[in-house]
């Protein structure tokens, strides 16, 4: 094949026999060794119709950028369009959420006036209110009656949040993140195994489930009150372990990073028991104490987490009632409720089961953890017929809430009671409780109360106890500060759900909040 090539400059006279060598194989070349070559198509190039093809290409390029600035244009127009639409929305859902506080404002004046009425028995000239439109307009008159007459905590529902939405799910406890707008709620489903909480934006409306290592129902659970270092969530579960994680901290910018970082398993306690509630000490970020359900207080130091650093078993043995001489025996009923005070105070521990409210003096020193007897803070009723179900405790306040189940005996009807006991003086002035609230309500469920405090509009710092009413699905909220007198009824619950749990907060620079958990959602309100 190489001699195909024709070599025409190396080639002899004609008529000669060898003409040349080839290139390659350096053999020589005949005349008979070149071989015609037939082209099968050949296509000839037209040069107008080439031009024609390259002006259109030029002017669809042009057309193009053209497109391009036109779409730049569209594209700019859109994003002002849409910065004014949000914020035409956002000026119509506050221009509608003062109008529905001015409502509210409005029934409570009117009820407020009727109760006044009906008390001094005066039919007729009743004050005339001014109408919202009236009340949007901020007339003279208006002024004039918010002047003299006080206004009642208001609650306005913001969001509704489904926790579940099938049988075998559950959710039952609130957790309130003392520094950022957050609230978690426990989430249970025991076919696919998973028991967590879920994280709840006092902002938002969704329910976001976290990752713990929780093989059973979470029963406990608190974020670390500390102002300095990192916040951590401290679980207990009854898989007799109690877990600790790191909560991931909210981005500088939301713009750039919309999500937080998600909470990493810190430490893992292994209780050896079944663990029902548990609690940070606020003067000392490395201790927490763990109660379980038989009964017993677990002191644990987070640097050895391998073993307790003191128990305490009191409330299942004899112990001390306030104001008695004598002994009183108690139940081995878990251990619910764990309240530390402030060191700030009278440095106490409090501990609650279905026999009532403990206390146990602790100052850190070691002489007081050799302290075993607990001290019976609250009665159990004639013949030990009230059982405690709640208790909570207010830091600004200095107030600690506990319910009760109780029966009456003369009606022999069940009746839930709710004190509050004042303890910025110490345990020894515990017998002077502030206030006692009867309601008529059987408390069947684990239904947890509470009581929370917050600064008005008006530089006034407004406490209220919240419960359930289980026999109307009921939310009731009574004013902790003048007689506990009921300023406040939250309904909307359906039929098919029962309410667990409520609680309360007021973040710095933050309206309060209030948010209510049934066994299937979760609702979140603003307060005023």
């Amino acid at each position: 094949m190489h001699r195909t090539f024709l070599w025409n400059s190396m080639a002899q006279a004609p008529g000669t026999k060898i003409i040349g060598k080839c290139p390659e194989c350096n053999q020589d070349s005949e005349w008979r060794d070149i071989r015609p070559i037939y082209a099968r198509s050949i296509t000839a190039v037209d040069a107008e119709k080439l031009n024609e093809l390259q002006d259109e290409i030029r002017r669809l390029n042009d057309t193009k950028l053209r497109l391009e600035d036109e779409r730049a244009a569209l594209r700019t127009g859109y994003s002002e369009m849409r910065v004014q639409v949000m914020r035409l929305r956002k000026d119509l859902d506050e221009s509608t959420a003062q109008r529905e506080w001015l409502e509210l404002d409005n029934a409570s004046l009117r009820r407020k006036i009727e109760e006044r009425n009906g008390a001094s028995g005066e039919q007729e000239g009743e004050l005339d209110l001014p109408q919202v439109d009236d009340i949007l307009s901020d007339t003279p008159t208006t002024k004039a009656v918010s002047n003299h007459i006080s206004y009642a905590p208001r609650m306005r529902l913001r969001a509704t949040i489904p926790m579940t939405s099938q049988a075998q799910e559950s959710s039952r406890l609130l957790v309130v993140h003392p520094h950022e707008p957050l609230v978690y709620a426990s989430y249970s489903n025991p076919t696919l195994r998973m028991h967590t909480l879920a994280q709840i934006d006092m902002h938002g409306t969704k329910a976001i489930l976290l990752d713990l290592p929780h093989k059973q129902e979470i029963r406990g659970a608190e974020v670390s009150p500390h102002a300095t270092g990192a916040r951590y969530m401290l679980t207990a579960s009854l898989d007799q372990t109690a877990a600790i994680s790191s909560l991931g901290s909210a981005p500088s910018d939301t713009s750039l990073v919309p999500k937080r970082s998600s909470p990493m398993l810190a430490a893992t306690i292994k209780v050896r028991a079944q663990c029902w509630s548990c609690a940070w000490d606020p003067s000392d970020s490395n201790v927490c104490y763990v109660g379980t359900t038989s009964a017993r207080v677990l002191m644990f130091d987070l640097r050895r987490t391998d073993v307790p650093v003191h128990t305490w078993d009191g409330p299942r043995d004899s112990v001390t009632r306030q104001g008695s001489a004598g002994p009183v025996t108690t139940g081995y009923s878990p251990i619910h409720t764990i309240i530390a005070l402030p060191g700030s105070q009278h440095s106490g521990l409090i501990a609650a089961n279905s026999s009532g409210l403990y206390a146990l003096p602790r100052s850190g020193q070691a002489s007081d953890l050799n302290v075993t007897a607990w001290t019976l803070l609250t009665d159990s009723g004639d013949s030990g017929s009230r059982s405690c179900y709640s208790a909570s405790y207010d830091t600004q306040m200095q107030c600690v809430a506990a319910s009760f189940r109780a029966q009456n005996t003369c009606t022999r009807v069940p009746t839930t009671e709710h004190e509050l006991y004042d303890v910025s003086l110490g345990f020894d002035a515990w017998r002077r409780k502030r206030s006692c609230i009867s309601v008529p309500s059987p408390q069947t469920k684990m239904a947890r109360t509470c009581v929370f405090s917050y600064m008005t509009e008006h530089d006034v710092r407004q406490g209220l106890f919240c419960a359930s009413v289980e026999s109307t699905r009921m939310v009731k909220t009574w004013d902790a500060n003048i007689n506990s007198r009921d300023v406040l009824t939250l309904g909307g619950v359906t039929a098919s759900e029962n309410i667990v749990d409520v609680k309360g907060w007021q973040w710095d620079g933050d309206m309060p909040m209030f948010a209510s958990l049934t066994n299937t959602t979760a609702r979140l309100y603003d307060v005023r």
